[in-house]
């Protein structure tokens, strides 16, 4: 995806249209629309794995694919549904953050940000082995790690502080969720 988008758009590009500026600037009642947009998407999400058949299918799978897959599971249909959902979300994503930036920028935009969505996840208690999941604790958890990362920019520290910050985390995280296990 990035190299795709290196070559489309080779360097920072504003953003231009005014629904798309609005979209990353405005708000109601105080509350910026992309953080509407996640908190509706985060519900919807938790609404899918929770109440509907593809759900569970999807925890079961996650729980362990060959028992899924002797149950009669449609494994590889529920894989590919989740992959390109991914690829849609992380689509949503990348418009969102282009329309809060008001600038796009293929070379950095979005770099690294599988280890901040991986933190959030650990940092929310849904394990790595899968089979369960906690879609409000990963939410509390990307605010988490928004705001260890927000508090390291506003000290001046450097990004490389950042990424070290969240492996921190996740090893604690990790360790604190093995040590719940035990007991």
């Amino acid at each position: 995806g990035r190299g795709l988008a290196l070559v489309l758009l080779p360097q920072l590009k504003d953003v231009r249209d005014p629904g798309l500026r609005a979209l990353g600037t405005d708000d109601v009642l105080g509350v910026p629309y992309v953080v509407l947009i996640a908190a509706a998407l985060a519900l919807i999400v938790a609404f899918v794995v929770r109440r509907t058949t593809f759900g569970r299918q999807l925890l079961a799978i996650g729980d362990s694919r060959p028992a899924a897959r002797l149950a009669g599971l449609p494994v590889r249909r529920v894989l590919i549904i989740v992959y390109v959902l991914s690829g849609v979300l992380a689509a949503v994503a990348g418009v969102l953050a282009t329309a809060r930036l008001t600038a796009s920028d293929p070379t950095s935009l979005g770099t690294l940000m599988e280890l901040s969505a991986i933190t959030a996840v650990v940092v929310g208690g849904t394990p790595l082995n899968g089979g369960r999941v906690r879609i409000g604790g990963t939410v509390a958890g990307a605010v988490l790690i928004q705001l260890l990362t927000a508090t390291l920019i506003k000290h001046d520290l450097p990004p490389s502080w950042t990424q070290i910050a969240q492996a921190v985390v996740i090893v604690l995280a990790v360790y604190a969720a093995r040590e719940r296990g035990k007991r």
